[in-house]
């Protein structure tokens, strides 16, 4: 733009119009793209950061950071509710961030460990995933849940928890995000109560730290529910337990691809196009492989230790995240309708599972 000799302004060229136009869209764009996605992206984090600062609080710390975030973001949205403009940011925490904590949690894994534990640990924990996964099912769908629901609870006591929830979510038939949030919660809630529950039965019973370690490596739900729960029993318990509960946790990506192949030729047959199944189409939760891949490298020890332990953190951080997302995406509405029920079946179906570890434990000659 210039001015001329008689002091007027000229006008602005056609090509400074558009350079300002094209600007001014530029930065309209970047804005709306944070209010819709930047906003809810860090009102998880934020969360995060204060349940991890929460966890190792007296009376919190059975719960574990991944239950209190997920608390949490119910609890702020029971309060504030969650405005359009945060709904791309929690999403994306609740998906994709969720799936890179699920990658990077196979840092915890150590295979030579668990070859080293011996077959009966794996026989006792994939007999118990497969009873759970068929089993809990079978009775959420008699007791009036959903199927998918009800196949989240099963994959939730049966492997790990929230990360089982998350990784089989999305091959789950018509889940949506609060029954999601509801299996998750309900996880860490009975999760919890069984840490008390073998805590207390420790000190009346007097087991034995190895059977403690075995029941409780096998039968909670969380990491850091047999965290919590495993020392009670002495380190040697702690130790077995661990092991037992990370070879469950291995197992997850075998079960996840089983059940992908289940479901879609279930849903084949259902259509009457089970001839034309077409395994290119099989809705293989690949992030699961980069979890075994995670582990396996962690296993030959091409991760320092600081690197380990730096990746841990973050993975622990990415889940949190998640967890609180899926806090913020629960509608108390949906929870008040089905929790009950579902905390009902979530409570028959870890007493089942709690009496079907201590069979098999004793047939195996474990103890």
């Amino acid at each position: 733009m210039k001015i001329n000799q008689h002091n007027d302004v000229e006008k602005p060229q056609p090509e400074e119009v558009a350079v300002t136009k094209s600007n001014s869209f530029f930065i309209f764009f970047i804005e709306k793209k944070w209010q819709q996605f930047g906003l809810g992206l860090v009102l998880t984090a934020i969360i995060g950061v204060v349940a991890m600062q929460l966890a190792p609080l007296p009376g919190l710390a059975v719960l574990g950071s991944l239950t209190i975030a997920l608390l949490l973001g119910i609890g702020w949205r029971g309060l504030f509710g969650l405005p359009k403009v945060y709904g791309g940011g929690v999403q994306f925490s609740a998906r994709r961030v969720l799936r890179f904590g699920i990658i990077l949690t196979g840092v915890r894994l150590n295979f030579g460990l668990i070859v080293s534990s011996g077959l009966q640990v794996l026989f006792l924990d994939t007999l118990l995933i497969i009873f759970g996964v068929f089993f809990i099912p079978w009775l959420g769908k008699k007791l009036g849940l959903t199927s998918s629901l009800a196949l989240m609870l099963g994959v939730g006591q049966s492997i790990c928890g929230a990360s089982a929830v998350g990784a089989i979510a999305p091959l789950a038939p018509g889940a949506d995000q609060d029954e999601v949030s509801l299996a998750v919660a309900i996880c860490g809630i009975m999760g919890t109560v069984g840490v008390l529950l073998f805590i207390f039965a420790l000190n009346v019973l007097n087991w034995q730290s190895h059977f403690y370690g075995l029941l409780t490596g096998s039968t909670l739900h969380e990491i850091a529910q047999v965290a919590a729960a495993g020392p009670a029993g002495g380190q040697s318990a702690f130790d077995l337990a661990m092991v037992v509960k990370l070879t469950r946790v291995v197992l997850l990506a075998p079960v996840a691809l089983a059940l992908a192949f289940l479901l879609t030729l279930r849903a084949g047959k259902e259509s009457q196009q089970a001839q034309k199944f077409d395994w290119r189409k099989l809705p293989i939760p690949w992030f699961v492989l980069g979890f075994l891949i995670v582990g396996a490298v962690n296993s030959v020890g091409w991760l320092s230790k600081d690197l380990s332990n730096i990746t841990l953190q973050v993975s622990i951080f990415l889940m949190v995240m998640a967890m609180a997302a899926m806090g913020l995406l629960v509608d108390l509405k949906v929870i008040r309708k089905t929790g009950l029920r579902a905390l009902g079946v979530s409570f028959l179906a870890f007493a089942a599972f709690t009496a079907v570890s201590l069979g098999l434990i004793a047939v195996l000659g474990m103890i």
